[in-house]
């Protein structure tokens, strides 16, 4: 959900750049324009009861194959937000509704595209109240799978509990940073020409835009922790256990909490990309359904993320992406201006281009090198709960040289990984996530289980997955290096862009 909810500002952001090409619905239709503004909620709401009701009976008629039902209830959850994304596209590029909250303020706009937003937001709620008795009912399964563990157990999910929670953890946490990057583009934009004169430079606003949204990307941590409702890890065993692992492993935050989400997440997250600003959570549902040396293994695949600097490399990466889809653009655009050209592309053409490359860029490399990183964590996290050579219980590579383990040469205890896999397993099962469900960001729990078994008895290929990584690091900055420097050369060369040109409306 929360890719979708960026991809929906994302297409407020090009509504505003080119706000007339692509209507459909005419400006005296407006009876057309309400018509499919608000028939959207009420339809994906009953596509979502329809498939609810389906997965429910399949939760029924195959108590023991719960992973059926809930398989089936996460596709289905994928197609409704793809649904919830393309209707909100259509209502956006294809009608004058956009235009309705228009406003001439560029600091009033901001509470404009809100509005816009305002049908995005009701769709989706309306996909959630259709789900909630079948999410009630997964609930209720996880409740039991928490009391066979000996823990204490959660009480019902009420409707209001459960809107609380998805909209603090599926919207609010996107949508509070995201508000404020708009507002920024719309106070740059209003006054774009001021600023381009003022600096005799044309991409000033575009370079504010940027510090702008680095500056809410580093920050966002304090307020995600206010939105998620958290509160400090009390002094304890537990807390002692993960602050020897921060100490072991070089690990700055600025504190570990707890994250209440009424028992419905066990799992963790890390936020922040600098130590002031970085927080470690891990969920109520995690603390109260794990053993200690689980919650070390997870709190240990947090911890791998940051030390191996992963939103880092995602930031190279979007940069990369930025920087290749510019070029892709400004060569078509080029292309499309020489003077016996054999096309002529309008400004949108272009920029559909580079949306296409974009979303191909993302869609394919960011869900490939995701992926990656998440079993690089995992090793990280086995590594985290390596025992000593006394506590370890079954054959591995790593004890006949302790060294091994410190040189990162690819070894991983086989008891590590059995105690990491443990988790993960905990994991899906109190999740409701089928143990072979994979997702664009992750592999499946099984093939990372499977992957980290192995590594365990094949030291060679642990070798070569982690040269694997450090290939696509270097390979990222070197890109991002030249890249850099051909854009700055291009950029001080040329005195007129050919985008620039075409955004005009030039020849």
């Amino acid at each position: 959900m929360h890719l979708v909810t960026i991809l929906a500002f994302v297409i407020i952001f090009w509504r505003a750049e080119q706000p007339e090409q692509w209507l459909l619905v005419g400006e005296d239709d407006v009876l057309w324009t309400l018509l499919i503004v608000l028939a959207q909620p009420p339809l994906l709401g009953v596509a979502a009861w329809l498939s609810a009701r389906r997965a429910h009976r399949l939760h029924v008629e195959q108590p023991d194959a719960p992973q059926v039902a809930q398989q089936f209830h996460h596709r289905t959850t994928v197609w409704l937000r793809t649904a919830i994304l393309v209707g909100f596209a259509v209502m956006v590029l294809l009608t004058r509704w956009p235009t309705w909250f228009a406003f001439q303020n560029p600091a009033l706009q901001t509470v404009g595209d809100l509005i816009v937003l305002s049908p995005f937001v009701s769709g989706v709620i309306a996909v959630w109240l259709a789900a909630y008795p079948l999410e009630r009912a997964l609930r209720a399964r996880t409740v039991g799978l928490v009391a066979e563990v000996g823990k204490e157990q959660g009480k019902p999910w009420r409707l209001g509990a459960y809107l609380d929670f998805n909209l603090r953890y599926h919207l609010l946490i996107i949508v509070v940073p995201m508000t404020l990057i708009v507002f920024a583009a719309n106070i740059t934009r209003g006054y774009e020409s001021v600023l381009q004169e003022w600096s005799g430079w044309p991409w000033t606003p575009d370079l504010l835009l940027g510090v702008v949204a680095l500056g809410v990307f580093i920050v966002s941590p304090l307020i995600l922790v206010r939105i998620w409702r958290t509160v400090s890890l009390e002094a304890g065993p537990v807390r002692e256990r993960l602050e020897a692992v921060c100490g072991r492993i070089g690990l700055r935050c600025r504190d570990i909490l707890i994250w209440h989400s009424d028992g419905m997440i066990i799992n963790a997250a890390v936020m922040g990309l600098l130590p002031p600003v970085r927080f470690v959570l891990l969920s109520d549902g995690l603390l109260a359904t794990m053993e200690v040396r689980q919650i070390e293994a997870v709190f240990g695949h947090e911890a791998g993320h940051v030390q191996h600097r992963h939103i880092q490399h995602f930031l190279v990466f979007a940069f990369v992406g930025w920087l290749l889809i510019a070029a892709v653009m400004e060569l078509v655009a080029r292309a499309s201006a020489e003077p016996h050209s054999s096309f002529a592309l309008s400004v949108l053409t272009v920029q559909a281009i580079g949306v296409a490359g974009g979303i191909i860029f993302w869609g394919v490399g960011f869900g490939w090198m995701s992926r990656r990183f998440e079993r690089q964590a995992d090793l990280f996290g086995a590594r985290c709960v390596t025992p000593s050579e006394a506590g370890c219980s079954l054959p591995c590579s790593v004890h006949p040289d302790e060294r091994s383990l410190l040189t990162g040469s690819g070894r991983v205890c086989a008891t590590g990984a059995a105690v990491f896999a443990s988790a993960l397993n905990r994991v899906a099962a109190l999740n409701g996530i089928p143990s072979e469900e994979r997702s664009w960001r992750h592999s499946s729990i099984g093939s990372r289980i499977r992957f980290l078994t192995s590594l365990a008895g094949d030291p060679h290929r642990g070798a070569r997955f982690e040269r694997l990584i450090r290939r696509l690091k270097i390979a990222m900055f070197a890109l991002a290096i030249v890249g850099s420097a051909v854009w700055l050369y291009y950029w001080t060369v040329v005195p007129e862009p050919a985008i620039l040109r075409l955004q005009a409306g030039g020849p």
